[in-house]
C-alpha cells in the first residue's frame, strides 16, 4: 500500500507540471485566432464543408482579403457593430452579420455564434477595426437589359466565369448551384452592377461603362440560383430597396410593387435562419 501511495504521488507530481506546460502552449478556450479566421474566409468550403452550400468563399466578393476599397471592404467594419439593419429589422451583432453572409452569399448553414470558427473569423475582422472606412464608390442605379447583357457577359466575363456561369479554376460561379443564393446582396441589381462597374473584369477593372455593367448584372441575375428560405420576412417594416430580387410579406401588405419571379433552385443545406430573432 505504501508503494502504491508513493507511485500515485509521483504520477501527480509529473502530471501537474505537464498539464500546466500544455496549457501554456494552447490558446485560451474560445480566443479568436485571426490567422485561422482569414484562412476560413479564403477557403470556406474546404475548411467547413458541413456549413458550405456552394463553391464560393467570403473573399469571392470581399476582394483582397476584404481590403479592396471598391469591393465591400471589411476595413473599419468591426467598429460599426452592433447596429440596426433594415433587412432583418433589428440590431445585429457582427457575428450575426457574418452568419447572414454565410446563409445567403455562401448559401450555407449558420455557425454557432459563440463557437471557435466564428470567433476566429471575428478576430480577423478585428485586425481591420482601426482602419478607416473607404469612401463609397459611385453606385450604378440603372435598369439593365438582360438581352444586351448576355453579349456583354460573353465578351467580358465568360473567359473566367465560364459560358454557363458555373465558374472556372480562376473565378467563381456567378449563377447556378455553386453561386450565391437569391437572398444575398449580390442578387440585387444595383449592388451587382456597382460591383461589376468598379471591380470587373478582374484583370482590367474599370473598363465597363455603367450601362454595360447594369446590362450584364441583369443577365446574370436572370439565371437560376439557390433559394433562401425565409426571405419573405426580410425588411419587416415594408421598406425594401427598389432592386430587391424577391417579394416580401411586409411590402406586399403595404401595397408596394413586387418584383417579378426569378428562377430558383432547391437549397442544398438549411441556413437555420429560423433561429433568428424575428
Amino acid at each position: 500500500m505504501r508503494a502504491l501511495s508513493g507511485l500515485r504521488s509521483l504520477v501527480i507530481c509529473l502530471a501537474v507540471p505537464l498539464a500546466m506546460a500544455c496549457t501554456d502552449r494552447v490558446p485560451a478556450p474560445h480566443a479568436g485566432v485571426a490567422v485561422r479566421g482569414l484562412a476560413l474566409m479564403t477557403a470556406f468550403r474546404d475548411s467547413l464543408p458541413a456549413n458550405s452550400g456552394n463553391a464560393l468563399r467570403c473573399t469571392s466578393c470581399h476582394l483582397d482579403n476584404g481590403t479592396r476599397p471598391s469591393a465591400m471592404s471589411w476595413q473599419g467594419t468591426a467598429s460599426r457593430y452592433p447596429r440596426y439593419r433594415a433587412r432583418p429589422g433589428y440590431e445585429e451583432t457582427l457575428a450575426r452579420r457574418v452568419n447572414e453572409c454565410i446563409a445567403r452569399s455562401l448559401a450555407g448553414r449558420m455557425l454557432p455564434e459563440d463557437g471557435q470558427d466564428m470567433r476566429d473569423m471575428l478576430a480577423y475582422l478585428e485586425t481591420l477595426r482601426a482602419l478607416p472606412r473607404p469612401a463609397p464608390v459611385d453606385s450604378v442605379k440603372l435598369v439593365g437589359v438582360a438581352a444586351r447583357g448576355e453579349g456583354g457577359y460573353a465578351g467580358q466575363c465568360a473567359r473566367c466565369h465560364g459560358a454557363n456561369g458555373a465558374g472556372m479554376t480562376v473565378a467563381p460561379a456567378v449563377w447556378g448551384r455553386d453561386s450565391y443564393a437569391i437572398g444575398a446582396g449580390m442578387s440585387r441589381q444595383f449592388t451587382l452592377a456597382t460591383f461589376l462597374r468598379h471591380n470587373m473584369p478582374f484583370d482590367s477593372a474599370g473598363v465597363l461603362t455603367p450601362q454595360v455593367a447594369a446590362d450584364i448584372a441583369a443577365f446574370v441575375l436572370s439565371q437560376p440560383r439557390q433559394d433562401h428560405p425565409g426571405k419573405e420576412r426580410d425588411w419587416p417594416k415594408g421598406d425594401p430597396p427598389g432592386d430587391v430580387a424577391y417579394a416580401t410579406t411586409a411590402a406586399a401588405a403595404a401595397g408596394k410593387p413586387l418584383p417579378p419571379d426569378r428562377p430558383l433552385l432547391p437549397r442544398r443545406v438549411s441556413p437555420d435562419s429560423l433561429l433568428s430573432r424575428r
